[in-house]
């Protein structure tokens, strides 16, 4: 293996990286297959040594390697070969229907004939209007004010006030906590979460090159006094974090919590990155943490969890001394949100579609809620009567790998901790079952019941 990194080096041209020649080598190791994934690399000691090249040539590399998420680096373990994170949520998390399978791997609502109806109504709405901007402009990057307006009366409705100079249009809250993501960090800051949190921040951070850690969370979400000891000693540029009804843990913060948090990132000057994508469902919700600090706080939603999964519109709302800087790199991301959607989002606020589709996922949600809680009891380790997903663990009996296997055999897909583990946390015996599969109440109810009797049993010989 070093051989071929030997080879690479001693064909490098004069003035060429030493460091960057060794990426691509590795690189080039990982993409043939020769380095396969959980493969242990040599210390770079070691590696030092054979290639006759500087220790701190080899971290260089390892460290690069390690930002883009293509290896991870183990305290008193040593280095291995990662999968980036799109390649492991495409492992867990199925990207296309399987119509014989009942889906518990993706976070989705429960589409019904009132989303069919609302969507109907409003497509004819729209082609009858002569004036149709949403298709025919491409200005304000910010989106359309009147859109923003609209905005604002829903993020008043979340508990966060705040005005039409701070909000931004997005294409949903993944990508509204990249471009918060991006506005602020450089690679190598340090950037916290919960140890258990949303994989779409893990990958950021391969994409955007900083470093994620892992805060210790319980069954309320992350414990301040661990943040504030991380605050004490480090240099943390940002907390990303999921207040309400945490993916995929399901955990809701009480407010005392928030003020804590908040009152901790003020001291230190920490950024809050909120992801509310899940409060839009609940009934009763204590105020957001960028309600406590507006001018460190960039607050993530949209409808996709909540009203409709193709309304993929989100709002941004931003510091006000971040606004220009956010809307330049929207700019440059995106352009700008797709206006049609926003337009609809717009039209449903204001019509009350979007509070009455909510309400159905509620009433729908409570009703799968308790399929779980009757079915495992004392196994649920997180759950809402209005989350879109339970946290249940596992029997003692049965190791995650073979469990989430014997399910897919039985055409049942469900989610391991792996997508959602920051590195360094610790893999808990649980799995994400998402409540909106695309399937009956009663096929839905089967299914729980099949999880059920697998749990009972015990595993076959070779699955051990």
């Amino acid at each position: 293996m070093m051989e071929n990194w030997r080879q690479a080096l001693e064909q490098a041209r004069v003035g060429e990286s030493k460091y960057k020649i060794l990426v691509q080598a590795i690189v080039a190791d990982i993409e043939r297959g020769t380095l396969a994934d959980g493969a242990r690399l040599p210390t770079q000691r070691e590696v030092s040594r054979r290639l006759e090249i500087s220790v701190q040539t080899v971290t260089n590399a390892y460290k690069e390697l390690e930002q883009h998420g293509l290896i991870r680096c183990e305290v008193g373990r040593g280095s291995f070969v990662s999968k980036p994170m799109t390649e492991k949520v495409a492992t867990y998390m199925l990207d296309r229907a399987e119509r014989s399978l009942v889906d518990f791997s993706i976070a989705r609502i429960v589409h019904t004939t009132e989303h069919d109806q609302a969507w109907k109504q409003t497509c004819a709405q729209l082609a009858s209007q002569d004036d149709q901007p949403w298709m025919r402009d491409c200005r304000p990057i910010a989106g359309f004010e009147y859109h923003r307006a609209a905005a604002l009366e829903w993020l008043a409705g979340l508990g966060l006030q705040t005005s039409l100079d701070t909000v931004l249009i997005t294409n949903g809250t993944s990508h509204a906590q990249f471009i918060a993501l991006a506005s602020l960090v450089s690679p190598g800051d340090v950037v916290l979460s919960e140890g258990i949190t949303d994989h779409g921040v893990i990958g950021s951070a391969q994409v955007l090159g900083f470093t994620l850690k892992g805060l210790d969370i319980d069954e309320h979400g992350i414990q301040p006094a661990h943040f504030e000891d991380m605050c004490s000693n480090e240099r943390i540029r940002a907390l990303v974090c999921t207040p309400n009804l945490n993916n995929p843990t399901v955990a809701l913060m009480p407010d005392s919590r928030r003020r804590a948090i908040a009152r901790i990132a003020e001291r230190f000057g920490v950024h809050i990155i909120e992801d509310d994508v899940y409060g839009p469902l609940l009934r009763q919700r204590p105020p957001p943490i960028s309600s406590y600090l507006p001018e460190l706080s960039f607050h993530c939603t949209s409808f996709t969890k909540s009203v409709m999964c193709g309304l993929r519109t989100g709002y941004l709302t931003v510091p006000r001394r971040m606004a220009l800087r956010a809307d330049s790199i929207l700019r440059v991301n995106s352009w700008m949100a797709t206006p049609l959607l926003a337009e609809i989002a717009t039209r449903w606020i204001g019509d009350g579609t979007a509070q009455a589709l909510i309400e159905i996922q509620r009433k729908r949600m409570e009703l799968r809620q308790n399929m779980v809680r009757d079915a495992f009891g004392e196994l649920v380790i997180g759950q809402h009567p209005n989350a879109l997903s339970a946290w249940v663990g596992i029997p003692e009996h049965w190791l995650l790998d073979p469990l989430v296997k014997e399910l897919r055999d039985r055409n049942i897909a469900v989610t391991s901790p792996d997508p959602f583990l920051v590195l360094g946390s610790q893999r808990p015996a649980a799995i994400r079952l998402c409540l909106g599969a695309d399937a009956s109440d009663v096929r839905v109810q089967t299914a729980i019941n099949t999880i059920a009797g697998v749990f009972r049993q015990f595993p076959q010989i070779h699955s051990f």
